[in-house]
């Protein structure tokens, strides 16, 4: 389990350590510019600057989610990290399309940059620390498991790439005389939009809600079926409120006769495990199994082998009597044919007892 002050610190360090080479590597580019007169190492200074003021709005945001919860914040500040990946999603976006224009216009209005032994050195050095600074945030964001040092990972991979073609163009250009700058800049620009959209997606998806890490929702379930007094469960909902805080929620079944107290103590037993081994707060609500209602084991019997072939469940069956209605909950994937699977699933009910059927359809 990764402790949440120790993942925060990691993913802090190692932001502050590239606010630093950015500020390291623009002020170097910006004297070498000035002394040499090149224009583009110029520029690429500033690029660099501006990225150490991406990376100051970063670091404060992972400071910001690192904030224990308090009463306007229940559940923390974690999510202010996918609000800084948010941030370097844009910029690398912005990167990109900025390049792209750039090399539309070399491509119509070729240009021949005059370079010297300076600027070349300079270039290969911004290359080389880059390259570092992108392996760098690779390896400490996975420890970290972190959103926005992988961002940030991302973001000095995209300087990598169009610092490298400026300086491949103009070696290619002094030994030819050919001009593919603008054409080999719009490739790259395009491959580097496709990774800023690829970030803002995750985040949005993140923010939006999306369905939860497979292995994480693998995890909470195997601890909750670990228990042999345990039936089954379902309506698993795992909530993120940051790369560190999730809280999750699961329905289990257990036998209708088993008393109030041992349901409790298993119940508490479950979510101190998720807790202790996944750092999620679960919380399980008990749903108990009537077995001595033939109706409702006949119910069941006859609706999970009519929507095996589905790929979907049943859960939560009752028979009211007074209402004369059968109810029941069908969890299903994206493609069942859910009008299909209702009609089926109220003939079978209809075998056993002639009431109504209300069939909720679950796809959590």
């Amino acid at each position: 389990m990764i402790v949440k002050k120790d993942r925060n610190k990691g993913a802090l360090v190692t932001l502050i350590v590239g606010l630093v080479l950015n500020i390291s590597l623009g002020v170097a580019k910006l004297v070498v510019g000035q002394l040499s007169g090149s224009v583009s190492v110029t520029s690429d200074a500033f690029n660099n600057i501006s990225d150490a003021g991406v990376s100051v709005v970063t670091v404060l945001a992972v400071a910001l989610s690192a904030r224990a919860a308090d009463h306007g914040h229940p559940y923390g500040h974690g999510r202010y990290e996918y609000i800084a990946a948010f941030v370097l999603g844009a910029a690398v976006a912005a990167v990109g399309i900025e390049v792209l224009a750039s090399g539309i216009r070399r491509a119509i209005d070729p240009v021949s940059p005059e370079f010297g032994t300076a600027v070349f050195i300079t270039l290969g050095v911004s290359i080389g620390v880059k390259a570092f600074m992108a392996l760098f945030y690779t390896v400490r964001g996975k420890k970290a498991n972190s959103t926005t040092v992988g961002a940030a990972a991302v973001d000095s991979f995209s300087d990598v790439a169009v610092t490298s073609v400026v300086l491949v163009c103009a070696v290619v250009e002094r030994k030819t005389g050919a001009h593919i700058d603008g054409y080999v800049s719009v490739a790259v620009a395009l491959f580097i939009i496709v990774l800023a959209v690829r970030i803002l997606k995750n985040v949005i998806d993140r923010l939006l809600g999306a369905r939860p890490d497979q292995a994480l929702y693998d995890g909470v379930n195997a601890i909750v079926t670990s228990h042999p007094e345990v039936i089954s469960t379902h309506d698993l909902i795992i909530n993120d409120y940051g790369a560190a805080i999730k809280i999750a929620e699961i329905d289990a079944v257990f036998p209708a006769d088993m008393s109030f107290v041992a349901v409790h103590a298993v119940c508490d037993e479950m979510e101190k495990q998720a807790l202790n081994a996944l750092g999620v707060r679960l919380s399980v609500h008990a749903d108990p199994l009537i077995i001595d209602d033939t109706r409702l084991v006949e119910i069941r019997k006859n609706v999970d082998c009519a929507i095996a072939n589905f790929s979907a469940s049943a859960h939560d069956t009752e028979i009211d009597d007074k209402a004369r209605v059968v109810r029941l909950d069908i969890h299903v994937d994206g493609k069942a044919p859910v009008q299909e699977l209702k009609a089926m699933v109220e003939a079978e009910i209809r075998k056993t007892v002639d009431y109504a059927v209300e069939i909720d359809i679950d796809y959590i």
